[in-house]
């Protein structure tokens, strides 16, 4: 038995079948043609198949590769209804740099056959002919076929391919493309050019970020996400380097947050797969009206238990963490969990943390502090002696980053330290963040990036943990504050306030870029987050210093007061 899948305007296509009586096994290549819309090609292929259902009680449908739906470029958004409806392919991005090594060596050994899979990786290398090594030794750890990938390779389920350094490696209609390196990718391959063309080629995407460091991944994850698909990130603790997998995780767009060998286990899991867990998560906007309701009760009640007001942070981010809290207590809506806070008032207080952001590390971002360092310098070379030095850090989570800025002023003053009146403002609205940070005492995996030199001067070994010297901690002073509520600082010299303003509606972003302007001195630095930006009106009360790594500082005069 044959039946063709298609129209007369198509492309040859052919697909054969072996019957037996009891189930027949279609096999499908099927080629959509260009001067037919895709919605009719899609029904068209849907019908048959239902056709051939009619005949027989059970069917089995194969759509492996090299036997899959193969749609144009401009049929993406179609291709991807198709592919949801049908269960086709999905394609698994890899990007790390460097410690990532490491953490493939833990996840190809447990990877299974799944016969929907592909599996492409973008690793940093710093040599060109590390390329032939590195094939070499993840051949022998992978437990699927791992190959190096060359220009217009078909895509195969069940297969790794590893794009080869000096290029960018992107899917365009089934096939692995190796293009130049253009001026804005940083590394090779391109991390983000590979995430983003899975997320244009319409099969279900998902991208892991693994070790390394620099933020490379981010812009990619970001469509990965808007186009449905998963994104996963090494956890921190099992990272050699947190750059990649921490910009991940701090801009809210990670699923999961996992081990390498944990990475693998997920990907094996089938029920991840199923078509309630690839759902987006909605806007309040797009909720059911009663369920948008009560996510604006909640709100309500969060505000009227804690004082604190989360109606101007972006709703999606609140859904998603509102969402992981109703799933740890194993509730399935909305409304049952509002009937949950009024039998239990402290859920209320644990909602809160859950929306709260409490993620930190020293020297986040090695090449940014190095960055800041040159531009604090300068700042810091007109103080005299007796002269104050006050930086603000808010949303300080649990201290790093504020032993990481008095670290850094003490570098650039060495024995001058103790001349000036050092104040480092650390300020968040997480109470047992700020205990942490008020200690000063961290596990030794939290400094193991460390440059050992620093260490040593700054830190004092406490059993299985540092503490930091009394002369760095005399210079820090923490306080539970709301950054948008709490009374404006003056003459601050420098301001860090990263990765918070993500979170948060535009009108409320605006409105913190005003107020840091208003606290900082004339000339005063003020230190962003890589996946933020001072916006529109940041840009009349800022000069940048360094765009790529998000240092400004402050104008002398409004633009609107000249």
């Amino acid at each position: 038995m044959s039946i063709r899948l298609g129209c007369e305007s198509a492309r040859p296509v052919c697909t054969n079948s072996q019957v037996t009586t009891q189930c027949p096994v279609i096999r499908a290549r099927v080629f959509s043609p260009s001067s037919t819309s895709p919605y009719a090609f899609a029904l068209r292929v849907r019908l048959c198949i239902l056709e051939l259902s009619k005949n027989y009680k059970d069917l089995l449908l194969e759509l492996q590769f090299p036997c899959v739906f193969i749609f144009d470029s401009s049929l993406v958004r179609p291709a991807n209804m198709l592919i949801k409806k049908l269960g086709f392919s999905r394609v698994v991005g890899i990007g790390a740099s460097a410690g990532g090594f490491d953490a493939l060596a833990q996840l190809l050994p447990t990877l299974r056959s799944d016969g929907h899979s592909v599996y492409i990786i973008a690793l940093h290398m710093a040599r060109y002919n590390h390329i032939d090594l590195i094939l070499k030794l993840l051949k022998r750890l992978s437990a699927l076929p791992l190959v190096a990938a060359t220009h217009d390779d078909l895509l195969v389920a069940d297969q790794v391919f590893l794009i080869p350094t000096g290029v960018t490696g992107v899917i365009q209609q089934g096939r692995i493309q190796l293009l130049p390196v253009t001026s804005d990718q940083i590394s090779s391959p391109s991390v983000n050019a590979l995430f983003k063309s899975i997320a244009q080629d319409g099969r279900y995407g998902i991208g892991v970020i693994l070790s390394g460091a620099g933020n490379d991944g981010l812009l990619g994850a970001r469509a990965i996400k808007a186009a449905k698909g998963k994104v996963i990130a090494q956890s921190l603790d099992s990272a050699q380097l947190h750059g990649m997998p921490g910009s991940i995780i701090r801009a809210n767009l990670a699923d999961e947050i996992l081990a390498p060998e944990q990475v693998a286990q997920w990907l094996n899991n089938e029920t991840h797969f199923s078509q309630e867990k690839v759902s987006s998560i909605p806007s309040s906007a797009t909720l059911p009206l009663s369920d948008a309701d009560v996510f604006k009760h909640l709100l309500q009640a969060v505000l009227a238990t804690t004082d604190i007001d989360f109606s101007h942070y972006k709703e999606e981010t609140l859904l998603r963490r509102l969402n992981r809290r109703m799933a740890a207590l194993n509730i399935t809506s909305l409304l049952a969990y509002q009937i949950h806070t009024h039998k239990h008032p402290d859920e209320l207080h644990k909602l809160q943390h859950q929306f709260l952001i409490s993620l930190s590390s020293f020297f986040r971002d090695n090449e940014s502090f190095a960055v800041l360092k040159q531009h604090l310098v300068e700042l810091l070379k007109d103080k005299l002696p007796g002269n104050s030095i006050c930086i603000w850090v808010p949303a300080c989570a649990s201290g790093e980053e504020c032993y990481s800025w008095t670290i850094l002023v003490a570098e650039a003053l060495g024995s001058r330290f103790a001349d000036y009146s050092i104040s480092v403002i650390g300020s968040d609205l997480n109470e047992q963040a700020i205990a942490v940070a008020d200690q000063g005492c961290y596990p030794e995996t939290a400094l193991r990036d460390m440059a050992p030199d620093i260490l040593e001067r700054y830190f004092d070994r406490d059993g299985q943990y540092f503490r930091v010297k009394p002369f760095i901690r005399q210079a820090c002073h923490f306080h539970v504050e709301d950054v948008v509520s709490n009374n404006l600082l003056e003459k601050v010299d420098a301001i860090s306030c990263r990765n918070l303003l993500i979170y948060m509606k535009s009108e409320l972003q605006d409105k913190l870029i005003k107020k840091f302007y208003d606290c900082l001195i004339p000339g005063g630095i003020l230190f962003l987050g890589q996946s933020e930006t001072i916006g529109l009106i940041g840009n009349t009360l800022f000069l940048p210093l360094d765009h790529y790594h998000r240092v400004y500082r402050r104008k002398k005069i409004k633009m609107n007061e000249k």
